[in-house]
C-alpha cells in the first residue's frame, strides 16, 4: 500500500500524449503464515523429472522472456532486471536446475517505453516461454499477458499490475491516493512541522499528490503548507517554487517526480539555501548518489526491498551479492528486483511440484500469505495482494511497511532499524482505511522478515 511508481508518472507526456520496537533480536513474522515455503517442499521432488507438455518447457529447459524499458528517456537501467534474473538462475542451475531442467532467459526484449504491448505480443508468438518478467515504464502489455494466463513477474511501478491473479511483482497492488502513515511518520521522526509537495501535470502524479494531502489530513503530524501540481515534465526552473517553500518555512519536501526532477529541485534548494529534507521516491541509486550526494545530504529513501546497507544482512542478500559477482554483473536496485522476481518464479515452481504447469504455479503462489523473498521484502499476502488496496478492506495483515536509508556524505546509511530489524511497520486496521477522519499515527513495530525464506 506504499505509494510507488513515480518513474512512470511522466511517461504519458512522452508517449501517448506524445502519461515500534521489538523486544529481542529474534526474527518475527507479522502474520500467522502456517507452514513456511521450505516446509511445504520435499527436496527430493526437485530432482524428479516428469514429461511436461506446457508452453516454454522442453526436455532440458524452462524458458522465460524479459521485457524491459532498456531504452528510456530517464536514463534508468531497467535492463538490469535481466542481470538479477540470470544471477538467480545461475545459482539454481549450478546444482542441476529444477525438475531435471535448466532455467533460461531466452530473450531480453527492449520495449523502448512505447512498445511494451508489441513486445508482449511478440514474446507470446515467438519465444516459446513459460513465464515473462517485466520492468517497464509503461506496462501496456498487461492485458495481453493476462489474457493468455502467462505467469508474470517483475518490478511493480505500474498500476497495471493490479487486478490480475497471474501477476506476481515485488509488492502487492499499488495505491496512489491512499492516506498512509509513512510520510507523516517521517515528518514526526525528523521534527518537521511544515511540509511541501510537488507533482507533475500527469494524472498519476496528481493522484500521488492527492495521496500526500490525504495522508497529512488523516495523520496531522505536520502542516502541508506548500503544494504545486502544475509542473511539466522536464522542468528546468524551480526557483519560484523553492522561494515560496523557503518563505513558508518548509522543512520536509515530498515529490511525485522522477529522479531528474528531484535533482533539479535539489540544486535549486542548495542555491537558495533552503535547508529542508527531501524524501526521494526514486533515489535509491548508489552511483548517482556518489556523484551528486552533496545536493541531497540528509535526504531519506525507502527502498522496496531490504536495503543493502542494513546490518546484519539476510542470508538471501549474501547469496545475491555472491552470484551477481560470479556472473560479472553490477549490484543495483534493478538487479535486486530481478533476483526477487526470479526467486518468486522459482518458489512457484517448487510449490507446484514435478508435474508443474502454468496453472499450478499460479495457483500455488496465490495460496501464499507470507511471501518475503527470503527476507528481502515485507510480507506479501497473495490471497488478497492483487486487489486494489482501496477495495481491500478484508486484508487481515493490516500492515504498511518501509525500510529506510539516509544520505550521509554521498552514501546511504541505515536508519530507524531496531535491533537489526530494518522494517518499520505500521498497524493499519481495515476500519481505519476507509475513514478520512484525522487520527493519531498507528503503532509501529520493527521486523526482519527472514522466517519464510527458502
Amino acid at each position: 500500500m506504499r505509494i510507488r511508481g513515480v518513474a512512470v508518472l511522466l511517461v504519458a507526456v512522452l508517449v501517448g500524449a506524445a502519461c515500534g520496537n521489538a523486544s529481542n533480536g529474534k526474527s518475527e513474522s507479522t502474520t500467522t503464515p502456517g507452514a513456511t515455503v521450505a516446509q511445504k517442499i520435499n527436496p527430493a521432488d526437485l530432482k524428479v523429472k516428469h514429461p511436461i507438455s506446457e508452453t516454454g518447457v522442453t526436455d532440458s529447459e524452462i524458458r522465460t522472456t524479459v521485457i524491459a524499458s532498456v531504452s528510456n528517456p530517464l536514463g534508468g537501467n531497467y535492463g538490469a532486471l535481466a542481470d538479477g534474473i540470470n544471477a538467480y538462475f545461475a545459482m539454481v542451475n549450478s546444482t542441476g536446475g529444477i525438475y531435471g531442467r535448466q532455467l533460461k532467459v531466452v530473450k531480453v526484449r527492449d520495449d523502448a517505453v512505447g512498445n511494451n504491448n508489441t513486445q508482449a505480443q511478440a514474446a507470446l508468438a515467438q519465444d516459446n516461454s513459460f513465464a515473462v518478467f517485466i520492468a517497464a515504464l509503461l506496462f501496456t502489455g498487461a492485458n495481453t499477458l493476462a489474457s493468455q494466463n502467462v505467469p508474470t513477474f517483475g518490478w511493480n511501478i505500474n498500476a497495471e499490475w493490479a487486478g490480475h491473479d497471474t501477476f506476481f511483482p515485488n509488492e502487492a497492488a499499488l495505491c496512489f491516493t491512499c492516506a498512509l502513515p509513512t510520510g507523516p511518520w517521517l515528518a514526526k521522526q525528523i521534527g518537521a512541522t511544515k511540509v511541501g509537495v510537488l507533482a507533475y501535470t500527469v494524472q498519476q502524479s496528481a493522484d500521488c499528490e492527492k495521496g500526500v494531502e490525504a495522508s497529512f489530513k488523516k495523520f496531522p503530524t505536520a502542516q502541508l503548507v506548500f503544494r504545486d501540481k502544475s509542473l511539466s515534465f522536464g522542468v528546468t526552473d524551480l526557483s519560484a517554487q523553492v522561494a515560496q517553500m523557503k518563505q513558508k518555512g518548509v522543512q520536509l519536501v515530498l515529490t511525485c517526480m522522477d529522479l531528474n526532477g528531484v535533482f533539479t529541485l535539489a540544486k535549486e534548494m542548495k542555491t537558495q539555501n533552503l535547508k529542508a529534507v527531501q524524501e526521494l521516491p526514486n533515489g535509491y541509486d548508489q552511483a548517482f548518489m556518489k556523484a551528486n550526494g552533496s545536493y541531497f545530504e540528509g535526504s531519506y529513501v525507502a527502498p522496496q526491498f531490504t536495503a543493502f546497507e542494513h546490518r546484519p544482512q539476510p542470508e538471501t542478500m549474501k547469496l545475491f551479492l555472491k552470484w551477481v559477482k560470479q556472473t560479472n554483473k553490477k549490484v543495483s536496485e534493478l538487479t535486486m528486483q530481478g533476483w526477487i522476481a526470479a526467486d518468486q518464479f522459482v518458489t512457484g515452481l517448487k510449490l507446484a511440484g514435478p508435474d508443474f504447469n502454468r496453472a499450478k504455479v499460479v495457483a500455488a503462489l496465490n495460496a501464499e500469505k507470507h511471501y518475503t523473498a527470503g527476507g528481502m521484502l515485507a510480507p506479501i499476502d497473495w490471497t488478497v495482494g492483487h486487489i486494489d488496496p482501496l477495495k481491500r478492506m478484508n486484508d487481515t495483515s493490516g500492515l504498511d511497511c518501509s525500510n529506510w536509508v539516509k544520505v550521509v556524505n554521498s552514501q546511504f546509511v541505515s536508519q530507524f532499524s531496531q535491533n537489526g530489524k530494518p522494517w518499520t511497520c505500521f498497524t493499519v486496521k481495515s476500519e481505519n482505511r476507509s475513514s478520512s477522519a484525522p487520527m493519531a499515527l498507528p503503532p509501529t513495530k520493527n521486523y526482519s522478515f527472514v522466517t519464510t525464506g527458502l
